[in-house]
């Protein structure tokens, strides 16, 4: 499947003084309505993290939780990892949806044993091209996302990105 798609690398403006609900609703209406790229490919991704992921009962969050409680700092990190993998690979991202690309990011990076490398493609371009997606993904580490305190949920980079 090929889709178009430019990259559009918006900007996330968080003023001084701006309140931790405010980002929050903001980032989700924009993950929600998926008006450009990064935010379909964020959107596949938190959909990947909370399908892969699971509490101490081992109960995937994607029974029990939703991209809403995701804390926003956690939110904030996932947009700007995912803006940074946009910006490295937006020539190679057309061979798949969006979404996908964000689902293929969180399962690569994070060694699920699935990702970009195990995607049917049909040509020589397209296969370099998830050659290319699967080694930046993979470059970007793993990470967890776990229930903290606050009964949030997080990414265990939060607080190196944000």
């Amino acid at each position: 499947m090929t889709t178009e798609t430019t990259c559009v690398l918006e900007t996330l403006p968080l003023p001084q003084g701006r309140k931790r609900a405010s980002v929050h609703r903001e980032l989700l209406h924009h993950i929600e309505t998926g008006e450009t790229m990064l935010f379909r490919v964020l959107r596949g991704y938190l959909g990947a993290a909370l399908w892969t992921s699971s509490d101490d009962n081992e109960k995937y969050f994607d029974a029990t939780h939703a991209i809403e409680d995701i804390a926003t700092a956690s939110l904030v990190s996932a947009w700007a990892e995912c803006s940074q993998f946009c910006r490295e690979c937006k020539t190679d991202l057309c061979h798949l949806d969006d979404e996908r690309n964000g689902h293929n990011f969180w399962l690569t990076r994070c060694g699920h044993g699935s990702g970009y490398f195990d995607e049917p493609v049909n040509d020589e371009l397209a296969e370099f091209a998830m050659q290319q997606l699967t080694r930046v993904s993979e470059s970007f580490g793993e990470v967890d996302l776990y229930i903290g305190d606050d009964r949030k949920l997080h990414f265990s980079n939060e607080g190196r990105i944000a």
